[in-house]
């Protein structure tokens, strides 16, 4: 199963200096709009999760078309993560970003893995790979004369 990422919000946000100019609104875009971006979790594949404490803004626009993001108005965010940790079947599969030493103890003792704010900025900031190019394909003259040579090449061996 692929890695589910739930990121404690305002802590990934506070480990950069980045992410954390702005307005708190300002701050959650930016940060979802670079995880929409930049595919940090490796894989569109793997679902991420930010947590948030407190409530969306009225103002808040519905960014992210990958990103699911929860605020906990009630419960605290921390509460919110493992909840979701304890919800998931497989916790092995889940990957907790935060630098919080508590929920950081309380993940790995629930069978998830831990990964640092610092790293998961890291990985915001790698280089982008280059877009997979397909291969053009070779019109009806072009692949009659290959098929030509090859022949050739293979009638020589």
């Amino acid at each position: 199963m692929s890695p589910m990422y739930i990121l404690d919000g305002y802590n990934v946000i506070r480990s950069s200096d980045d992410l954390s100019r702005g307005s708190l609104l300002q701050q959650r875009e930016r940060l979802i709009g670079l995880i929409d971006r930049r595919s940090p979790q490796g894989s569109s594949r793997n679902s991420v999760t930010v947590v948030f404490d407190g409530q969306p803004d009225v103002s808040s626009p519905d960014l992210s078309t990958h990103t699911r993001v929860l605020y906990s108005p009630g419960p605290s965010a921390d509460d919110v993560i493992k909840n979701c940790v304890d919800n998931h079947p497989n916790p092995r599969d889940v990957v907790v970003v935060t630098d919080d030493r508590s929920i950081r103890k309380w993940v790995a003792g629930a069978g998830a893995r831990v990964m640092s704010c610092d790293d998961f900025i890291r990985r915001l900031a790698e280089p982008m790979p280059p877009p997979k190019r397909r291969p053009e394909k070779p019109d009806g003259l072009a692949a009659q004369d290959l098929n030509r040579e090859l022949s050739r090449l293979w009638k020589l061996k």
